[in-house]
């Protein structure tokens, strides 16, 4: 839907003063992660910064729609049947599949190229290189984001506790292993000690230790997905009885399962009980921060790539874009939506959304914005330095150069005294880069995963509970009939549809 004011009013020359007559109204989606402290996320310094920047510029009255986090597929996929009336006028997810299939639903817009170029000149040139992904049968739909690359995802590891156990960090998953026993055996987090945190998992389940290298492509579409489990992959078998042996063991959370979120592998974690523990590293909540807290000796590391002999250190890659979005088909001023991406990727408006007021929440630092810890002042970021207001044109921020972008990640990621920690886990990503696979990109959507997604992932949730808990002598037999009944839950479909498109596909 285009509204009148649209192409025809409005030149190349004069779309960035231009202001509607009468007001209209964008209705913007984002993120309520509910962090404790936080300002409210559609009322706030810096929604009010875009209306009064942004919005008052052009006639258009900002409103910001909260989408619950953990709760975003099922809040949009409610709004697509029609249950939701203050739809916004963008539907985004990080998820390739989860915006095909909302595709699949009619939820977009068709853009036509040459409308994106006049309202978003500098967002199209930045993201050109994108549009290969931004397409479902031929047809544009999607808006990508760009991905500077971060090395913020982490697994931490006791260093503290390696040392008391006169071990350095494990190179191979034997010494992995024996780390682990070692922590269990000499009780360093107490009576209640937990080698390894664990909590149970959504539809993605790495398996990359356990894949051929170099992996078929075939394999790597039917089987590299985050919207279902592949249950019936070798590779799932053998990742799932590694992590039964590791629960008989001891070694993980005896009671992973009751943590749906990952709160309580980080409570345990931060109370100083646990030895191993994956998470972003940010300022808020700043887990190396809490747990030298309640344990002032306490020293982490990172846990770097540890392969099976035999294997490759694989892993799963990000995508090449970020948060993709479309504009909604009930969206009256699509041009509207585009001019606001023009905006935000402007690079002193980027600039500011990310960092803030220099002076006031930041400071520059060797030519890199650092924000002030614990400022809680009218100006102060949301969640992320503002992520989730600016994650609709880029996944990160981005100063132009690998050693500026480290130096930024570091002093915006890592607590004091542990910058240290990003260019670890850079290293380790330079070290296994060749080994890192992408989820396969299919150009058509799934319809089974839209339709049979959430079934399967509930199914699956309880799949795992029973495999991973089960006696070892009973894993096989329990593994056989939990496969059955997956497949003929749906998850046959799937595979049978992946399998169908993937060969038109190489036709």
């Amino acid at each position: 839907k285009k509204s009148a004011d649209t192409n025809e009013i409005m030149s190349r020359e004069n779309v960035a003063e231009y202001k509607y007559p009468e007001q209209i109204e964008l209705k913007i989606p984002v993120y309520d992660r509910g962090t404790a402290g936080q300002a409210s996320v559609t009322d706030n310094y810096w929604t009010r910064y875009v209306q009064q920047e942004f919005g008052d510029k052009h006639n258009i009255k900002m409103t910001f729609v909260s989408i619950p986090r953990k709760e975003e597929n099922t809040t949009f996929n409610q709004l697509l049947a029609g249950k939701v009336e203050n739809q916004p006028d963008i539907i985004f997810n990080y998820d390739y599949p989860t915006i095909v299939s909302f595709a699949d639903q009619g939820a977009f817009q068709t853009l036509d190229e040459d409308m994106i170029k006049k309202y978003a000149p500098t967002y199209y040139e930045k993201t050109k290189d994108l549009e290969e992904y931004t397409k479902v049968d031929g047809e544009r739909l999607f808006l990508a984001a760009t991905r500077p690359k971060a090395y913020n995802f982490v697994t931490l590891v006791r260093k503290d506790w390696l040392d008391k156990c006169g071990l350095s960090v494990p190179k191979t998953d034997d010494e992995y292993l024996n780390m682990l026993r070692e922590f269990k055996e000499k009780k360093l987090g107490g009576e209640n000690t937990i080698p390894l945190t664990s909590s149970l998992k959504n539809a993605y389940y790495g398996n990359y230790a356990f894949r051929p290298y170099p992996m078929p492509e075939e394999e790597n579409a039917l089987y590299s997905d985050i919207t279902v489990c592949a249950l019936t992959y070798e590779p799932t078998k053998e990742q799932l009885k590694y992590d039964n042996a590791l629960y008989n063991e001891g070694l993980i959370s005896p009671e992973w399962y009751l943590d749906t979120d990952g709160s309580k592998a980080q409570e345990a974690f931060i109370s100083g009980k646990a030895g191993v523990f994956a998470t972003y590293l940010t300022k808020n909540p700043d887990v190396i921060g809490n747990l030298k807290k309640n344990v002032p000796d306490a020293d982490v590391a990172i846990l770097t790539a540890h392969p099976m002999e035999g294997k490759v250190p694989a892993g799963r890659e990000d995508n090449p874009f970020g948060m993709m979005s479309g504009i909604n088909v009930n969206c009256a001023h699509p041009e509207a939506v585009l001019m606001y991406f023009e905006w935000l990727s402007q690079p002193d408006n980027l600039y500011t959304m990310q960092n803030g007021v220099e002076g006031v929440t930041y400071n520059k630092v060797d030519d890199v914005p650092v924000l002030v810890d614990g400022y809680t002042g009218e100006e102060r970021l949301n969640y992320n330095s503002n992520k989730d207001m600016w994650c609709l044109v880029t996944e990160g921020k981005d100063l132009g150069t690998d050693e500026l972008n480290l130096k930024a990640q570091e002093k915006t990621y890592a607590p004091e005294g542990y910058e240290s920690l990003i260019k670890d886990s850079y290293d380790d990503y330079q070290k296994n880069k060749e080994y890192m696979y992408t989820d396969y990109i299919f150009n058509k959507p799934i319809s089974s995963l839209s339709t049979l997604g959430e079934s399967l992932k509930s199914k699956w949730q309880v799949i795992q509970v029973d495999l991973i808990n089960c006696k070892p002598e009973e894993f096989d037999a329990k593994y056989e009939a939990a496969c059955k009944d997956y497949l003929d839950a749906g998850y046959q479909q799937v595979l049978d549809e992946k399998k169908q498109v993937y060969s038109e596909m190489k036709k």
